[in-house]
């Protein structure tokens, strides 16, 4: 007895074997990864916490004012899946304010306002 398959058969197979491979393991998951910034009125620092959701590696911050002039870089390695930076806010000049950071599969940009 020979057994044949149809293309469409065939085709409808692959994608379901294939389907647990692809649920969601990538670094393209999204909510997995997240940058909070707390810059707080009361407060003399901006707190950043990156949380990813495997180990973060090398790390580039980069802060932008309002203008896109860079104020402040900082590079690093975080061997974990979470950073928390604290940051004295008189480094940077009152407004709005951009925080980028880049890292191996890691690509956020986080807006905030210092006041």
């Amino acid at each position: 007895m020979r057994i044949t398959r149809t293309p469409l058969a065939f085709l409808i197979g692959v994608l379901l074997s294939a389907a647990p491979a692809m649920a969601g393991n990538g670094p393209e998951v999204d909510g997995s990864s997240s940058v909070k910034v707390d810059c707080e009125r009361n407060s003399g620092v901006i707190n950043v916490s990156i949380k990813h959701h495997r180990r973060i590696g090398k790390v580039h911050l980069v802060f932008r004012d309002a203008k896109g002039k860079t104020v402040y870089v900082e590079e690093g390695k975080a061997m974990t899946e979470e950073l928390v930076r604290r940051f004295d806010k008189g480094m940077f000049p009152k407004g709005a304010a951009t925080l980028s950071v880049q890292a191996r599969d890691l690509n956020v940009t986080q807006t905030f306002t210092v006041q």
